[in-house]
């Protein structure tokens, strides 16, 4: 499996290969020209902080979409029935796109150029099941720690202060979103394994390295582990790219 580096230095031209390969956008050094005042090229480490941020955009971007589809006038807002369950989407959904914008705001304001957000399609995990209260928590269960651990395995990697500052921030919010949804699983009967302890969710203690949704388990418990284990981005392109068309 090749390592964090050698992954954001690729360059591809594809949705999913783009997601991996931010360092295109920026390898050929860049001058940014404002009211005729020429910057510094950016640094190697400056460059690798807009990669990194660029990842993380687009995550948000999925996240933020697998939950605006329940909001609104999403196309599966009809869906949910249960008023908590509603609310948990809304406040979610707002959240997520919050981040989204926080994160363009920052790449800009370091000199870099946000990542167009990709098309997606959750079809693939949503499969010839019937979309309700249940399989919508379920699909959150799912997506949440991925979120939370692919942050884990990036924040070090950032050179600015302010910035894992920020990052931990984001990591934290996704964390909450974890619980969150499995507490109201669990209420609702939905959770099978409420006590069940992991660091390695959604991936099961059956296939821990597995990548595919079919051998994930949504049930663990609302704190499910002392320490959360990190994924890398390569880890992570294998789990979401079934949804980037």
């Amino acid at each position: 499996m090749p390592d964090d580096t050698q992954i954001t230095s690729a360059v591809n031209s594809t949705s999913r290969r783009q997601f991996m390969g931010y360092a295109a956008l920026f390898g050929g050094g860049m001058a940014l020209v404002s009211c005729g005042v020429t910057f510094p090229e950016l640094t190697a480490a400056e460059k690798q902080d807009i990669d990194i941020l660029n990842y993380a955009l687009t995550l948000e971007y999925l996240e933020a979409e697998f939950y605006a589809a329940f909001v609104g006038s999403g196309p599966y807002a009809g869906k949910l029935s249960n008023p908590r369950v509603i609310q948990y989407a809304r406040e979610i959904a707002a959240h997520e796109a919050s981040h989204v914008e926080a994160l363009k705001k920052t790449i800009i304001s370091l000199r870099g150029t946000p990542v167009a957000k990709p098309t997606f399609d959750f079809s693939p995990l949503i499969g010839n099941s019937t979309m309700n209260d249940q399989l919508f928590l379920q699909l959150a269960a799912t997506l949440e720690p991925v979120g939370v651990r692919a942050y884990l395995g990036q924040v070090a990697r950032l050179s600015n202060p302010q910035l894992i500052a920020a990052a931990a921030a984001i990591h934290a919010v996704e964390a909450n979103h974890v619980s969150a949804v499995q507490e109201l699983r669990v209420e609702l009967r939905y959770n099978t394994a409420p006590t069940r302890q992991t660091d390695i969710a959604p991936q099961s203690a059956a296939k821990p390295t597995s990548t595919a949704a079919a051998d994930f388990d949504p049930n663990y418990s609302p704190t499910p582990t002392a320490f959360w284990k990190a994924l890398t981005m390569a880890e992570v392109l294998a789990i979401v790219k079934p949804v980037i068309k």
